[in-house]
């Protein structure tokens, strides 16, 4: 019985060592059992945001090539001694437009049956604050071309429903515009009137 008690107490002695052992967690238990951590920290990278033309004041944007990549055109500079307006472009990716006894411009954009990209429409001021001058140029083969002649309407023909340019619905190659003529008037108080005219006249430049 003795041998029996002095056993028993062998073998509970030696099984609790043995879930101690197994239970306690070793000191290096918090190492990573598949290898060493490879964790990195990724450095932000300084991407630089894209640039975006300054639009100037004035300026419009069109597709003047009809590619659908539009491009600003602007009034870049009047000589009022000179009497020289001179239209840029952005990124001076074409050749400016010099226009000769215009003493300033508006420069805007009009879209005509036939023709598959935006028109340059210029309405330019004259030394005589009474007339505006138009013209209007197509962007052909990288150079800006003449659509037609430019001309001129007096500021009493002027109305805020005037279509100066469309297309002939007479003849698909030319233009219909308006235009201004001096006319003796006797009716009128200064002998005289500014009558408007409208006059077909062909496409020069598509």
């Amino acid at each position: 019985m003795i041998g029996n008690s002095t056993f028993n107490i062998f073998l509970f002695g030696a099984t609790l060592l043995l879930w101690v052992g197994c239970g306690t967690p070793s000191k290096q238990s918090n190492k990573s059992i598949i290898g060493p951590d490879v964790t990195k920290t990724i450095p932000e990278e300084n991407i630089p945001a894209a640039t975006v033309p300054t639009i100037p004041n004035g300026a419009i944007v069109a597709d003047f090539n009809g590619d659908g990549i539009p491009f600003y055109t602007h009034v870049k500079k009047v000589d009022r001694k000179q009497g020289i307006t001179t239209i840029g472009f952005e990124n001076n990716r074409y050749h400016e437009i010099t226009l000769s006894e215009i003493y300033g411009a508006l420069v805007t954009t009009i879209n005509l049956e036939g023709f598959h990209k935006d028109l340059l429409l210029i309405t330019a001021k004259l030394k005589d604050p009474n007339f505006n001058k138009y013209f209007l140029f197509v962007l052909k083969n990288g150079q800006w071309k003449p659509v037609m002649n430019g001309f001129s309407i007096h500021k009493n023909n002027l109305t805020d429903t005037l279509i100066p340019i469309r297309i002939d619905p007479d003849n698909a190659n030319h233009l219909l515009r308006h235009y201004s003529v001096f006319d003796l008037d006797e009716t009128s108080k200064l002998g005289y009137t500014w009558r408007l005219l409208e006059e077909s006249v062909p496409i020069e430049n598509r």
